[in-house]
């Protein structure tokens, strides 16, 4: 016997220290099992939850699209919800931000997006016409340029004796659900449900459901003009970048107008006439910069596309940051 335990015989104390050792490594076994599970619940419920966000984006978008008539109907958006626990307290006030931020940022958006609406409509002169940038490329930091060239086209049409044409940036990047590009598919979106607004800036990288509402026929109507696309007027011009002072502007920029429809505050036939006076001056701008290319034998740009950024990078696009001169 062991003189250190002299009561209890070798044999029995090595057994106990085993059985006490198997004890604890179960213990720490059960311990280990129940942490990985908690782990695998947690990554689970984050997956469901990403998913829920990822829909909840998807049918955001999709009913914006509905209701301003970019499409006429929609096979995406589910009536199916998850059964929901009782919560209490806090605790409710914690789910129902973290289940519905996405829908809460998105009425935040939408009403910015009405604010901008009422009071660009009460603040500022009625313009004399009014073009839409949706292209993301950098040609949002030349408003000012943008304004100037296309009041060259236009007449005083409200008789306030100066004309002014009025841009609207609201650069899209179809990769990207944040808050920005929230606020910009509503503000954009939110000019395709008058009958006015028809000129657009857009790019190859406007979302093609957007590019759905362009008219489409102006190579038919103008057969003899090259520069004309499907989508509108090619402004792959290298005096043109230079007259707006970008001159690393992509070259995929086109100047689209939509085509007469019903919207939700109009008429098609409200809308048709509106088209037909301002494709006057789409052809006028058509013919001189036509005109201006064969003179000077401008052989276009060479800037590619722009590359858009993932949504978890922290800018929308590689041109954006492009500011020359700013």
């Amino acid at each position: 016997m062991n003189d250190n335990n002299n009561l209890i015989p070798d044999d029995d104390f090595e057994y106990e220290r085993e059985l006490a050792q198997k004890e604890r490594r179960s213990r720490e076994d059960s311990e280990r099992a129940l942490q990985e599970q908690k782990a695998e619940r947690i990554k689970a419920e984050r997956e469901r939850e990403k998913q829920r966000e990822e829909q909840l984006k998807r049918d955001k978008v999709e009913l914006m699209k509905l209701k301003s008539g970019v499409i006429e109907s929609s096979d995406r958006i589910s009536e199916e919800h998850d059964e929901i626990r009782q919560l209490h307290g806090f605790e409710k006030i914690a789910n129902i931000w973290y289940h519905y931020k996405i829908l809460i940022i998105f009425i935040l958006a939408m009403a910015l997006a009405a604010a901008y609406i009422i009071y660009d409509a009460v603040s500022r002169t009625k313009p004399d016409m009014t073009v839409v940038i949706l292209a993301n490329n950098g040609l949002e930091f030349r408003t000012d340029e943008l304004e100037k060239f296309f009041e060259g086209y236009v007449d005083d049409r409200n008789g306030d004796g100066e004309v002014y044409v009025q841009i609207i940036a609201c650069p899209l990047n179809p990769n990207s659900s944040d808050m920005s590009q929230t606020s910009n598919q509503a503000k954009a979106l939110a000019q395709l449900q008058t009958a006015d607004n028809l000129f657009m800036i857009v790019d190859s990288n406007t979302d093609p459901d957007f590019l759905g509402v362009m008219y489409k026929d102006f190579p038919k109507d103008y057969p003899d003009n090259k520069y004309m696309t499907e989508n509108g007027l090619s402004l792959n011009f290298k005096f043109f970048a230079n007259e707006i002072k970008y001159e690393s502007m992509p070259y995929d920029v086109v100047l689209a107008m939509r085509r007469p429809v019903k919207t939700l505050q109009d008429s098609e036939e409200e809308m048709q006439k509106n088209f037909d006076r301002d494709v006057k001056v789409f052809e006028a701008i058509a013919d001189d910069l036509a005109k201006k290319a064969e003179e000077t034998g401008d052989t276009g740009l060479e800037t590619p596309p722009a590359k858009m950024k993932k949504a978890d990078d922290s800018s929308q696009a590689d041109s954006s940051s492009q500011k020359e001169g700013n």
